[in-house]
């Protein structure tokens, strides 16, 4: 309803629902009741939601949650001036202990499998990791020698080919092949060196 004034409309708003009133309502399953608790204490069970889990985010969750717990348990609601909003924020305390145990429970799973991955012995994983790393390693200081020393590496360790081959191949002498390959494995040695130091 609107009333006039010299300054223009004014709206008068409706008188809210007396607490005794919309429990017995709500109690009987009607729908716009639960609308307007909702209206009226949503804010108020989040606030308190909000303040036990430190989360906007689980006190939405647990905003919802206690709406819809008190809908599906309207039946045992004790209609009475005063028993619909202490009934809800019964309800928030119940969720807000529920989502702390929920917290802790996955606490625990987090580090329990922390635990067991710390203390568990993956001999095959952990050389598989070391060939991933050694092969990196190769790969990086075999392109750091450039070519031809590069490529002569390669075909002698890589495809198991001989001096004369890779001579033949290469159309080098194989007296170069001989010292590339000599000084390519020097130069490899002190990059594992460092490695290992590291």
């Amino acid at each position: 309803p609107y009333g006039v004034c010299k300054t223009g409309p004014v709206i008068v708003e409706a008188p809210a629902t007396p607490i005794g009133v919309l429990a017995t309502r709500f109690a009987a399953g009607d729908e716009s009741a639960l609308q307007e608790a909702f209206t009226r204490w949503s804010r108020l069970i989040h606030t308190i939601a909000r303040s036990s889990l430190g989360s906007s985010d689980d006190a939405d969750d647990v905003t919802q949650q206690v709406f819809i717990a008190a809908w599906n348990s309207r039946a045992s609601l004790r209609a009475s001036d005063e028993s619909l909003p202490a009934w809800l924020i019964g309800i928030c305390r119940l969720k807000v202990i529920d989502a702390l145990r929920a917290r802790t429970r996955a606490f625990r799973k987090d580090e329990a499998m922390t635990q067991e991955a710390l203390a568990g012995d993956p001999p095959i994983e952990a050389a598989r990791v070391d060939e991933v790393i050694d092969s990196v390693i190769i790969h990086d200081a075999l392109a750091a020698l450039g070519d031809p020393r590069a490529t002569i590496l390669r075909l002698v360790y890589l495809e198991d080919r001989t001096h004369d081959e890779v001579a033949r191949r290469l159309d080098l002498p194989l007296g170069t092949v001989k010292s590339h390959v000599r000084r390519g494995l020097e130069r490899l040695r002190a990059v594992f060196e460092e490695v290992d130091a590291a």
